[in-house]
């Protein structure tokens, strides 16, 4: 079985991260790794395909009640 931190790390591999930013705390993997799978849900049940969905949600366009925010405890 694979420790706490192991599990950590493997998941920070999954979570979308900018290559710039520092090595996410477990609180950050975690919250991101929520939002990143709220958001691929919401994709799942839009009408729309994906990459239309990620352009809106970059202009701004698709607020709904379920839209994720990308928030680190560094914000």
């Amino acid at each position: 079985m694979l420790s706490i931190n192991s599990a950590f790390e493997e998941l920070r591999l999954h979570v979308p991260t900018f290559p710039f930013e520092k090595r996410l705390s477990k609180i950050d993997t975690l919250r991101l790794a929520i939002a990143y799978i709220a958001l691929l849900k919401e994709i799942l049940v839009s009408d729309l395909d994906p990459i239309t969905y990620i352009e809106k949600c970059l202009r701004g366009e698709m607020k709904g009640e379920h839209t994720a925010e990308w928030n680190t405890s560094g914000k």
